[in-house]
């Protein structure tokens, strides 16, 4: 099985030395995205703008960073993390400027329960991507794996203010008492 993994790598690596195309042009379409968010009234229309916002990141720079993107993504669901993180390292390796490549590796580590290995990849999709609600999540959730409730509030604090419907809210403490 391992044999096959690094037969596949080298497939979507072959090239390596092409370089990735820049983002796609996505700044519009986020904005409209988080305003529907932010105005919404029912959790099914925040469900419908956060379903645009997951299309938005997973929309990757090409073809090559798509299937890379893809086959990640699929191995995550097949639960085999070691292949989803081969698969998404390659993709950071060939688009370095692409956040969900980042986040998505988080979400592989930290499944894995590698914690401090999922912390610099959210930062670094945070940095690409600052409304990024997956990334603020995923941060949320890995400092209450490692012990940080109050580093994991913020994380949440940020997300809830831009979706007020997040599942996440049920994670604040006193959430109800302090607003």
């Amino acid at each position: 099985m391992r044999v096959f993994i690094i037969l596949i790598f080298t497939a979507f690596t072959t090239g390596a030395l092409a370089q990735c195309p820049k983002n796609p042009a996505i700044s519009e379409e986020l904005d409209e995205a988080y305003r529907s968010l932010k105005f919404a009234k029912f959790p099914r229309d925040a469900q419908v703008a956060t379903d645009v916002l997951w299309s938005l990141w997973t929309r990757a720079p090409d073809n090559r960073a798509q299937r890379l993107l893809n086959r990640g993504m699929m191995n995550l669901r097949l639960g085999d993390l070691a292949a989803a993180e081969g698969f998404l390292s390659v993709l950071i390796e060939y688009c370095p400027d692409y956040a969900e490549g980042y986040n998505q590796r988080a979400f592989a580590r930290y499944l894995a329960g590698n914690f401090e290995g999922a912390l610099p990849d959210l930062a670094r999709a945070l940095s690409i991507q600052p409304r990024h609600l997956g990334a603020l999540s995923g941060k949320g959730l890995t400092h209450l794996a490692l012990g940080q409730p109050e580093l994991a509030e913020i994380e949440f604090r940020k997300e809830m203010a831009l979706n007020p419907f997040t599942a996440d809210r049920d994670l604040i403490p006193n959430l109800g008492t302090d607003l």
